[in-house]
């Protein structure tokens, strides 16, 4: 079976190669577990290798960053490597957010081909699925249907594992967990030099709200947010499945670029990201109510970020990093996303886009970066996930057929 795809992302693809693994092999299951808000299939392939541990693993879980192709080689090696599968049961999630990876499209490496106004969606974290489930009973707030088809799957599973794998857009690979794992904690630097990608030293580099004293080793956090965060207590599925199941989740964050090492004065970069919120905000003003479309109402709950970012910035001698554009990106790629769907006045969207492409070249030329092959992704997301399954032993076989 050939199924790999000239965009190996593309959830068809994964569809395809699953409905075929269980024509082909008895203990590989395809099944529609329920469907989105949207009405999309939720999918999931299970590989039975045996019952004494359950492990589900997540792909898609934020619909910009193109983790399917992980999944379609981590479906290829449990159907085909019975060390890999022995003693453990799988459930491979194709896509955690069909809808909003319907709105992405991926069609190339660059900055410029990810931050696609055309092609682009990163849903505000309360429309995220993966970040929909709550600690609270009942729940605060409305769980979408994709959440509560996810959440059915963690309770009739009850996982000793959760894996969840992710793009950080730049920094190193770093993975964590939500509790201390002695594998993860000392395979992680094997994991990373084999896949041939640096590890992040900071939580800076990716993002993450994380902290020295939450650092387990090289590369290796605990998540953050275990507790939930807001009134609600709105946590991940990682957390839920914790909470409920003892369940270990292991997030597993590859980059997509290696950024060449930024000693930009913080102050300096305050400056920028003062300048870019006060052309962005005046180009939202200008464009019909942000609330009308998806891709408004992610530009409105990231535009507020800008100033509280600005705000950190002036107080560090040198700038946080790359993840101030990707912050900036982020809004004006939503905002012109929205200029284009509301189809407002022409000189607003116009601007907006306009806006949106200087931010952009601006960024581009800025930060001199060398791609991450998605090979080299593939190889970090399945080395971690299983050195945390199996060990040693696991990573063994994983390497002894690649």
């Amino acid at each position: 079976m050939n199924h790999e795809p000239a965009h190996p992302e593309a959830p068809n693809a994964l569809t395809r190669l699953a409905l075929d693994l269980d024509r082909a092999y008895p203990w590989c299951t395809y099944r529609v577990m329920g469907t989105t808000d949207g009405g999309r299939p939720l999918q999931a392939l299970t590989v039975r290798g045996g019952s004494d541990r359950t492990v589900v693993v997540l792909a898609g879980a934020h619909p910009d960053e193109d983790t399917t192709h992980s999944q379609f080689h981590l479906a290829l090696r449990l159907a085909a490597q019975p060390a890999l599968r022995t003693g453990v049961t799988w459930h491979l999630v194709l896509d955690a957010d069909p809808d909003g990876a319907a709105l992405n499209h991926f069609s190339g490496p660059s900055i410029a081909d990810h931050f696609d106004h055309r092609a682009f969606y990163r849903p505000p974290t309360d429309r995220q699925p993966l970040w929909g489930f709550t600690l609270q009973d009942p729940p605060g707030f409305a769980e979408t249907k994709t959440t509560l088809v996810l959440r059915s799957l963690l309770d009739e599973t009850k996982p000793d594992m959760l894996v969840d794998f992710h793009r950080c857009l730049s920094g190193g690979a770093y993975t964590l967990t939500t509790r201390p794992d002695p594998a993860t904690n000392s395979l992680n630097p094997l994991v990373a030099h084999r896949a041939g990608v640096p590890l992040a030293l900071n939580g800076d580099e990716g993002g993450d709200p994380l902290t020295e004293q939450d650092k387990l080793a090289h590369g290796v956090w605990l998540a953050p947010h275990d507790g939930g965060f807001g009134p609600d207590r709105r946590t991940s599925a990682w957390h839920y499945a914790a909470h409920h199941h003892a369940t270990f989740g292991v997030v597993v964050e590859a980059p997509n670029w290696i950024i060449a090492p930024d000693r930009e004065d913080g102050p300096k970069s305050a400056n920028r990201l003062r300048k870019a919120h006060a052309r962005l905000a005046a180009c939202a003003g200008a464009l019909p109510d942000l609330a009308l479309t998806l891709h408004g109402e992610a530009a409105r709950s990231r535009l507020g970020l800008l100033l509280p970012l600005a705000n950190q910035e002036d107080g560090r001698e040198h700038s946080i990093g790359p993840v101030t554009d990707w912050t900036i990106l982020r809004v004006s790629t939503a905002l012109a996303g929205h200029a284009v769907d509301t189809d407002g006045p022409e000189t607003a969207v116009e601007a907006t886009v306009d806006l949106h492409h200087h931010l952009l070249a601006s960024t581009s030329q800025r930060r001199r970066h060398r791609t991450v092959a998605p090979s080299s992704a593939v190889a970090y997301h399945l080395g971690a996930a299983f050195a945390a399954v199996h060990g040693v032993p696991g990573l063994t076989t994983l390497w002894n057929r690649s």
